[in-house]
Formats: structure tokens, sequence, C-alpha cells
């Protein structure tokens, strides 16, 4: 336990920045041009940088509100289903496989229906010509 705390300390010390003596020895005319060069770069570069994280959060958020969207739908299909079998005076328990395969193939149906529809939507003709999906192509 002693020999990590030493190692560890003795990485901390490694890391830590240099004195202020000796961090003021590089300034001489050659270091200040250089350093003048290359701060515009380091800060171009880490502007690209925040900006690509930037991006990729976005599109994290996005693609979880649509997930979020996508899992509220399925929870409204499978509760629309039942809703119908109940309508139509089918009584089914909740357990029953057979409603629930049922269930799932209707959310299924309905889930590839809207994309069908958002890729017609998109203008890919090909999408708009497809038949409706069938939930008994589900079970």
């Amino acid at each position: 336990m002693i020999a990590r705390s030493i190692i560890a300390i003795t990485a901390l010390i490694a890391l830590a920045p240099l004195p202020l003596a000796a961090q003021s020895e590089n300034t001489d005319p050659a270091h200040a041009a250089a350093d003048a060069r290359e701060i515009p770069q380091t800060k171009a570069l880490n502007n690209q940088v925040s900006s690509v994280v930037t991006q990729a959060q976005t599109a994290n958020a996005v693609a979880q509100a649509q997930n979020e969207q996508n899992q509220a739908e399925y929870a409204a299909d499978m509760a629309a289903y039942e809703a119908a079998m109940r309508q139509h005076r089918r009584d089914v328990l909740a357990t029953d496989a057979t409603f629930i395969r049922q269930q799932n193939a209707y959310a299924m149906a309905m889930r590839d229906w809207r994309a069908q529809v958002a890729m017609c939507k998109k203008g890919y003709q090909s999408a708009c010509n497809l038949p409706t999906p069938n939930p008994m192509d589900y079970m």
C-alpha cells in the first residue's frame, strides 16, 4: 500500500508543471517567435476538436430523443392493440402467450409502416409503392 502511494506521488510530481523559474528560461526572441506562430494553430485545432465534440453531443441528443420517441410510439401501439381487442369484446389475458405475440406483431408492423411512410416522405418512390405491413407476417 505504501509502495503504491509512493509511486502515485512520484507520478504526480513528474506531471506537475515546471516552476516559474524553469518556465521563464525559454523567453528568448526565438522561442517567443515560435510561440507566436504556434498559438494560433493550437487555438484553431482546439476549436476544431471542440466543434466535433459539440456535433457529436448534438447527434447523440438527437438520437436519444428519436429513441425515446420510438419507444413511446411502440408502447402506444401495444396499448392501441390491447384497446382494439377489448373493444371487439375479445377478452384476452395480458399474460396469454398468443395475445403477447399478436400484440408484438402489431407493434412491429406499425414500426415498419412508420419507417415506410418516412422513407416515402423523403422521396423514395419504392417505399411509397410497398404494401402496408401485415401483422400476421410478424407472427
